[in-house]
């Protein structure tokens, strides 16, 4: 007798839908999945694949392999849920450089097992004066000479907080007309995106610091951290039965 149906949800964010799509159909008739669908809000993408158990477990392993952190939950995980667990597996200090970035991660990282120890909530960054005193003063002297470049201003300030809090992240975001720029800065090197009017910036600064923690995890020394331009989400479907399944499309909010 056949082995029955199973139906589970994979969740990528920072890679092309079309990619996913494209991938998960060369699967389909490798693997035998009887059906596949995408959906993808900005840069989160959500594939639902269908198929004995076995058949599940092989397409998930290989997707895995192919798009390795850009796979980051199952099910009705969030963004928000893996990255407090890579910080908190870990044990990588998450420290905000700014009220913006504090207001993007704060309510979403909040209530997360374990994540007091590694996001200080502003508490020993920029919600106290004394701290925000001496980031001011250092990023001032360190930006000295150089140009008037939003983003050399963002990541100078970033550098600061590293340097007064000790901790091994600092997240900043500055509003830049309708768009907003988003960073993440370590101890080797730093990242930047520019998010558009269809980005949701909080997402990105929930991405790096969680690709950070897991590839330190696997004996590396975090993330590459270089200036990244602004990636775009197509929207595709691919299935045989789009929009027949039952499950509620939970995104990473």
């Amino acid at each position: 007798m056949d082995a029955a149906n199973e139906s589970r949800v994979l969740r990528f964010f920072g890679v092309q839908e079309s990619e996913v799509c494209r991938t998960a159909s060369g699967l389909a008739g490798r693997y035998g999945l009887t059906q596949v669908e995408s959906r993808s809000r900005g840069a989160e993408t959500l594939l639902a694949l269908t198929a004995p158990e076995a058949a599940l477990h092989k397409a998930e392993g290989r997707l895995r392999r192919t798009f390795r952190a850009g796979l980051y939950g199952m099910g009705e995980q969030t963004l928000a849920d893996c990255t407090a667990q890579a910080l908190v597996k870990q044990d990588r200090l998450l420290a905000c450089g700014d009220p913006l970035a504090l207001d993007l991660l704060a309510s979403r990282l909040e209530g997360r097992a374990g994540i007091d120890q590694a996001f200080d909530f502003g508490a020993g960054s920029c919600k106290d004066p004394e701290v925000c005193a001496r980031v001011e003063a250092l990023a001032a002297k360190k930006s000295r000479g150089k140009t008037d470049n939003p983003a050399d201003g963002l990541l100078c300030r970033l550098r600061a907080v590293l340097r007064v809090t000790r901790a091994d992240l600092a997240a900043g975001a500055l509003a830049m007309e309708n768009r907003t720029l988003v960073a993440v800065a370590g101890r080797k090197g730093s990242w930047l995106y520019l998010a558009g009017p269809s980005d949701n910036p909080a997402l990105w600064l929930l991405d790096r610091p969680r690709k950070y923690g897991l590839s330190a995890g696997a004996g590396g020394q975090g993330w590459p951290l270089a200036r990244n331009g602004p990636m775009r989400s197509r929207c595709c479907r691919k299935s045989g039965a789009a929009g027949r399944f039952g499950w509620p499309w939970c995104w990473g909010w």
